[in-house]
């Protein structure tokens, strides 16, 4: 596997100058992570752009342009290399929790990595179109105007695919088994981030690395393969960044983009954000959002001109809403009878709800909202369903739960940390940065040590 992971440090090391032009306060690790996203999506990009243009995909052709893309955004970005290195202080307790997550990352990787792709949605969908782009040397309109079968779901968005394909056309031919690196890059880097800000917002090393091991199932999807591992990447990385204040709203907009270009429910997603910013008072970003459409846009235009059909907008979608609407029982009966998950981990946050009541509805009402909105919008989607009910949750209402938990794990633990408080040893771990102030929409103020 040594080109695919040749190709992620590459793709790597043009994303942390794209995020140290994006996020000006990230230093350390959470550069890092914010690097690996925007990395595997900037070279993805490229392939679109080269399947737009018509232009034949190639290793060469890649890697130019993937090294011209870098060199710009490290010229751009040369004054902040001096603040990559991280300031935090390191506590040694910290190494007891940062040792469970790498050997957590450990055997997802070779979990991940074990045999070839098996999910069914990645042999009949994500895996099956990059597999056939990747023979075309660009992406193949014909097959997704004329597919046979609606698992293929060809108006989905194409991130998925193209950064399988950036992995295949550096090595130059199709490795099913390597394509699963890719999940625990998603999942590192969101965990790179998740480890940080908790440093930053609860003043302790020790309480970050304890909340990056406790985040670490909910980072690394179980569905290899599939575009729940970057949409959680993206999606609850734009969140997150975004509740803890203002300053990083462009890069979270980027984020939020990237979500809506890995899957549709990204979309949605877009709308949750901007909804939940107007809830928490904070209407005045929402113009500032405009790259998470910009983003997707040329995908949904480039679908809209070519008739890509999509199942959920087909038929009368309001007699379908209105006729589950009348009679709820199939869709009550559906959502009660698979699971959403550990009914242990459900206790545990019905727990903390009621211990945190206010400090939660307070101080988390941002990613509270996003949550709320978002899950109403996945109700939304089976009410308009064409699908028997039964069938469709069957498949999908676990995944689409897992989008949302993440974020909601965090916020708790975070405040949780919060509540009890950092030990007065862990107190200074960080100097001559920002650090972390509470503020009553939940966010995070700079002030200087």
């Amino acid at each position: 596997m040594i080109p695919e992971i040749l190709a992620i440090v590459l793709a790597t090391a043009i994303g942390v100058a794209l995020a140290l032009l994006l996020d000006h306060e990230g230093r350390g690790a959470i550069i890092v992570g914010e690097g690996m996203l925007l990395g595997i999506a900037s070279c993805a990009a490229i392939l679109f752009v080269f399947a737009i243009a018509t232009i034949t995909w190639s290793r060469s052709l890649l890697l130019a342009m993937a090294v011209l893309v870098g060199a710009i955004a490290w010229w751009f970005a040369r004054h902040r290399v001096g603040q990559l290195r991280s300031t935090v202080h390191y506590s040694p307790a910290s190494a007891i929790f940062d040792g469970i997550t790498a050997l957590g990352l450990l055997g997802y990787s070779l979990f991940s990595t074990m045999a070839p792709l098996w999910e069914f949605d990645y042999i009949c969908n994500w895996g099956l179109k990059g597999k056939l782009f990747w023979e075309a040397h660009g992406i193949d309109w014909s097959f997704l105007q004329n597919a046979f079968h609606r698992a293929i779901h060809p108006d989905y968005p194409p991130l998925l695919p193209l950064s399988f394909d950036v992995l295949a056309v550096v090595r130059g031919d199709w490795n099913d088994r390597a394509l699963g690196l890719l999940n625990v890059v998603f999942a590192l880097a969101l965990l790179l981030v998740v480890r940080r800000l908790a440093a930053e917002e609860t003043g302790s090393d020790l309480a970050g690395a304890f909340a990056a091991a406790a985040m670490l199932a909910f980072a690394a999807s179980p569905w290899i393969g599939l575009a729940e591992s970057p949409l959680v990447a993206y999606g609850t990385m734009a969140i997150l960044l975004l509740r803890v204040g203002d300053s990083r709203v462009n890069l979270a907009a980027v984020l939020l983009g990237l979500a809506a270009s890995a899957k549709n429910e990204g979309l949605t997603l877009i709308v949750a954000v901007a909804v939940a910013l107007v809830i928490a008072g904070r209407a005045r970003l929402v113009p500032r959002l405009w790259p998470a459409i910009a983003i997707p846009l040329p995908w949904l235009v480039a679908r809209l001109m070519r008739d890509i059909p999509t199942d959920l907008a087909t038929g009368n979608v309001f007699s379908r809403v209105l006729a589950h609407v009348e009679n709820p029982a199939p869709l009550l009966e559906a959502l009660a009878h698979y699971p959403v998950g550990k009914p242990l981990y459900w206790l545990g946050i019905i727990a903390a709800f009621a211990i945190l009541r206010s400090r939660l509805v307070s101080r988390e009402r941002f990613a509270l909202s996003a949550i709320v909105v978002q899950f109403a919008f996945y109700i939304g989607a089976y009410l308009s369903s064409p699908h028997d009910l039964d069938w469709h949750l069957r498949w999908s209402w676990e995944r689409v739960v897992s989008h949302l938990t993440p974020t909601l794990t965090y916020v708790v633990i975070v405040q949780l940390m919060r509540a009890v408080g950092a030990q007065p040893a862990d107190r200074e771990v960080i100097s001559e940065q920002s650090v972390s102030r509470s503020t009553p929409e939940g966010g995070i103020a700079a002030e200087r040590v």
